[in-house]
């Protein structure tokens, strides 16, 4: 199933005003990891007592305010287990699998029983702590690009029939002054 997942984020500095983006981390279930001091660079200047003189620094604030969310913000996820394919594998031999996560236009392109090639990035993530239970790291993979190579799947998908296309090119040609037919 597809969720919708927030991957970026924009925030603003509370002294200055810099606006700044942040990822999601994969790493640590697509949460966000702000900086620890202000990124812009900007150098304010004050009147400072003490050598009774102006003294420029740096805005180094820790205090952060979320912007609202924007739909540029918002992407389409889906998580699948990958595994080896059973034909290759020997009698006896357990299957392995790794979790990809897919994003924007892979969302709904592969499904379950479906043989597929996976491209992308290898992350860890930790599991979330459980009382009693100690810390799992587990890998997954991001995916730069999904193919579908053989379709096993119970879903079932409309296929167009041969000749359909150029068919439909055909009608639209005839037909191209007529709207409404």
């Amino acid at each position: 199933a597809s969720k919708v997942v927030q991957e970026f984020c924009d925030f603003v500095c509370e002294k200055c005003g810099h606006r700044f983006r942040c990822r999601a981390f994969p790493e640590s279930g697509y949460e966000f990891e702000l900086p620890t001091k202000c990124q812009s660079g900007e150098k304010t200047t004050t009147w400072d007592p003490k050598v009774k003189r102006p003294k420029t620094m740096k805005c180094n604030s820790r205090a952060f305010n979320q912007l609202p969310h924007t739909e540029d913000c918002m992407a389409d996820f889906q998580e699948v287990r990958v595994q080896d394919p059973m034909q290759a594998l020997g009698a006896g031999v357990v299957p392995q699998s790794i979790a990809v996560s897919l994003f924007g236009d892979l969302v709904g392109k592969v499904q379950p029983g479906d043989s597929v090639m996976v491209e992308g990035v290898v992350w860890q993530r930790w599991r979330p702590p459980w009382v009693g239970k100690r810390l799992e790291l587990e890998l997954f993979v991001e995916a730069s690009h999904a193919e579908r190579i053989a379709s096993n799947s119970p879903v079932k998908h409309v296929a167009r029939s041969l000749g359909s296309e150029d068919k439909f090119k055909e009608f639209w040609c005839a037909n191209r002054q007529d709207q409404w037919r």
